[in-house]
């Protein structure tokens, strides 16, 4: 194992009020085979992108992949030509070596991947005005930099990176909620968690293998990004960050194996329903959900299988209409009539959406 990934002292770890450790180290899968180290100057901006798992320190024999974030402006000058990727203001450029390159706006936030060798070094120069608007678009750059950087990877340890929530009824596999945003995808975790099922996460999962050869999905939940007209019962159109924890205490399941996939879209003025969805068209909507595919071309055959055979599984349209935004109990009789049992399209018996 590179000395790069050498285990920290305890000291470089232990908390303090004094000054903070000079790195923190952290697993981010859980057989730790993908980690990310932060120097203390860099672990106050990463920490909010940091997935809500059990903090757990990357045992060197697991790590097969590593992000180094670090204080600092970019180490390369911009590229001439036209970026082949972008997120959040994030641009990319995909050198002939497989190198991919990432810098955002005025070198806040850049990053050098290198997929084959299996690492990425993100640096991070946070803007000067606290609690201003700089601040704030800092840390959206900050938070798709290392998005991207942690799916380039992911890539090279036969897993992917998917921008999907997944839930799971009790006991139960996992169904994966994958959509853009404001596609309905958290209003549905935070309610069918109200209704007594399990989540993983609301916004980001890692598929990978099973051990049967299946697929198996992880979480990365953070704070749910929930709409402020939640509680009484009607969209606002304006998000806000809240505690899943509330919802339900003790629902969180960091894996499971898939079920299936559900494509959320709001229909307010309908009532909520279940189509099926042709493999076809289930892994043309994953695609557009992990972006990142094609940017690694040694990567790009094994994920896109990964995706294929997610896509195989049952897959459906979920309408959300209304009936269902308040209605906790109504959800979820609808999506076990149709996914748990088979039993049904989950709109009084008809096949469709009509």
């Amino acid at each position: 194992m590179p000395a790069a990934f050498a285990r920290p002292s305890p000291t470089e770890h232990a908390l303090s009020t004094d000054a903070p450790p000079r790195e923190v180290a952290r697993a981010l899968l859980e057989d730790g085979s993908l980690a990310l180290r932060a120097e203390a100057g860099a672990w106050g901006a990463v920490e909010p992108w940091m997935p809500r798992i059990p903090a757990q320190e990357p045992a060197p024999r697991d790590v097969r992949a590593c992000i180094h974030a670090r204080p600092g402006g970019p180490e390369f000058a911009v590229p001439a030509e036209a970026p082949a990727l972008e997120l959040r203001n994030v641009h990319g450029w995909v050198r002939p070596n497989g190198t991919i390159l990432l810098h955002g706006p005025e070198g806040r936030v850049s990053a050098a991947v290198d997929p084959s060798g299996r690492r990425a070094e993100v640096r991070l120069r946070p803007g000067e005005r606290e609690g201003g608007d700089e601040e704030a678009e800092t840390g959206v750059e900050i938070f798709a930099a290392l998005t991207l950087a942690s799916a380039f990877l992911l890539g090279r340890l036969e897993r992917t990176l998917v921008h999907a929530a997944a839930v799971a009824a009790p006991g139960g596999p996992a169904w994966l909620l994958a959509g853009g945003t404001f596609s309905g995808k958290t209003t549905t975790c935070v309610n069918l968690i109200r209704a007594g099922w399990d989540y993983l996460a609301d916004d980001h999962v890692v598929l990978g293998r099973a051990a049967d050869g299946g697929v198996a999905v992880e979480g990365w939940p953070r704070r749910f990004n929930l709409d402020h007209g939640y509680a009484a019962g009607a969209s606002l159109g304006v998000r806000g960050r809240v505690d899943p924890h509330g919802f339900g205490p003790g629902r969180w399941r960091p894996s499971a194996p898939l079920a299936g996939v559900l494509f959320p879209r709001v229909q307010a003025e309908l009532p909520t329903a279940l189509a099926p969805m042709h493999p076809a068209g289930a892994l043309s909507k994953l695609l557009q959900q992990s972006p990142w595919l094609l940017a690694d071309a040694g990567a790009a055959p094994g994920v896109l299988a990964l995706l294929r055979d997610a896509a195989g599984t049952p897959a459906r349209e979920l309408r959300l209409g209304d009936d269902t935004y308040r209605d906790p109990g109504r959800l979820r009789a609808v999506l076990e009539d149709a996914c748990v049992t088979g039993s049904g399209s989950g709109d009084g018996g008809r096949s469709g959406m009509a």
